[in-house]
């Protein structure tokens, strides 16, 4: 029984979960023997989930055994009472208080990779739940050998590892262990499916539950193939700043993707924003497409208290909300003044007649004399003309001087008259960054 050690260093601090499973017990007895050499420190982490009788026993063992070998070893105790009292999936609510606890001690232990006892037959049972749970499409179809966590590599050196292979090697060590009887109640969606399905599988000739595999290898060439087209539509269709705040895609050439790789883009982009966003249903999606590729000017998709989705003429919107608060203000000489992610410049060529000036957001009916045309213009006509959001439009500066009248709208209009003494210009983007 072979590890792929190729996942990490020799100089690697590993750290190894171990549950007093077989598994996990027999990759414990490979690392301190045959493979003692290929790593620099190892520790071992245990959580004890409190569910069973033989919780605490399991504490116990793995405590003196590791004593014996001079491992290591930190305990984390589980209260999942709540979550039980409440129905919720106990092996969901299990997985991430397990993995909150690694991520907080791989931080702790200044530790490389984190090592689990994942194998081949929980790879088959991972595949197959995926595919008849729905859930093939905009994931892997499988476990990877390695991942990326904060800070650390998450290693499964045993995926490709049969089962048998494990018992095997246990038997010719005499590897001590601990059963999980829970792991024969079918109840649990994932117990069903290694108990009962797949063995009912292999008992048919005509069928190999081993294609899984076969098909797991074309699927991630399909998702290779399709992150590729995202990431050229990303580069050339896009807008994602530094500081991810504000996310802009053409709608034209959204609109021209195919379904999957729409799909595929918005799951990207959702996840810009340092996980505020969990992926949408495709139910979802779908209505968002619908409203892309309809005739219509501005309208809201989704919104939170921090995200607003939105189309906007040509573009397809992902935006945390502004929380910037403007005031008008009064200017009563030159200088430089800030007026949310506008920096606005009056120079000392303004006429003291105008004084003082007004810096303010829009009013209904707001109108601005046209440069070289007799007549005026609404301030809402011209966002509309140069295509601003709604959501931007309250946010937009607007200048008049002390009788009023509209010497300026952001960056969009200028009256001509004053146009040495006044000047705007948007700066979030360099705040931001």
């Amino acid at each position: 029984m072979q590890l792929d050690t190729s996942l990490w260093r020799q100089q690697d601090h590993i750290v190894v979960a171990v549950s007093t499973g077989v598994d996990s017990m027999v990759l414990l007895h490979q690392l301190l023997t045959t493979y003692q050499n290929s790593y620099r420190e190892m520790t071992c982490l245990h959580v004890n989930h409190g569910l069973r009788k033989a919780s605490q026993q399991e504490a116990e063992f793995i405590e003196r055994y590791c004593a014996e070998k001079g491992i290591p070893l930190y305990v984390k105790q589980l209260d999942l009472s709540d979550t039980v009292a409440k129905g919720i999936s106990i092996e969901q609510a299990a997985r991430e208080a397990r993995y909150r606890w690694f991520d907080a001690m791989m931080h702790d232990l200044n530790a490389d990779c984190l090592l689990t006892a994942h194998h081949e037959d929980d790879q088959l049972e991972t595949i197959f739940y995926r595919l008849f749970t729905g859930r093939s499409t905009r994931s892997s179809l499988g476990i990877e050998p390695l991942s990326k966590r904060d800070g650390y590599q998450l290693i499964r050196p045993m995926l490709s590892v049969p089962k048998q292979h494990i018992y095997h090697y246990q038997q010719q060590y005499d590897v001590p262990y601990f059963e999980d009887h829970t792991n024969q109640d079918n109840t649990y969606v994932r117990n069903d499916i290694r108990n009962r399905i797949l063995p009912t599988i292999t008992e048919n000739e005509h069928l190999d539950v081993m294609q899984l595999l076969k098909l797991k290898s074309w699927h991630d060439e399909q998702r290779q193939a399709l992150q590729q087209e995202v990431a050229t539509f990303i580069k050339h269709h896009a807008t994602i700043p530094p500081s991810k705040t504000k996310i802009v895609l053409e709608r034209e050439a959204f609109n021209n993707l195919r379904y999957s790789v729409k799909v595929a883009v918005l799951d990207y982009v959702m996840g810009q924003q340092d996980g505020a966003h969990h992926p949408f249903s495709e139910k979802t999606y779908q209505a968002w497409f619908e409203q892309a590729a309809k005739n219509i000017a501005q309208v809201q998709l989704y919104t939170t208290d921090k995200w607003i989705i939105e189309l906007v003429y040509d573009k397809f919107v992902i935006m945390e909300k502004n929380e910037v608060e403007v005031q008008s203000q009064q200017l009563e000489h030159a200088g430089c003044y800030t007026f949310g992610h506008y920096e606005i410049q009056i120079n000392g060529t303004m006429s003291a007649a105008t004084y003082p000036l007004t810096v303010r957001t829009k009013r209904e009916g707001d109108r601005f004399k046209l440069n070289g045309q007799s007549g005026h213009k609404k301030v809402n006509r011209l966002f509309i003309d140069h295509k601003i959001p709604r959501q931007e439009r309250p946010l937009i500066p607007i200048v008049t001087t002390k009788q009023g009248a509209i010497i300026a709208v952001g960056t969009l209009f200028k009256d001509n008259d004053y146009r040495n003494d006044v000047d705007i210009k948007y700066v979030g983007d360099e705040q931001e960054k």
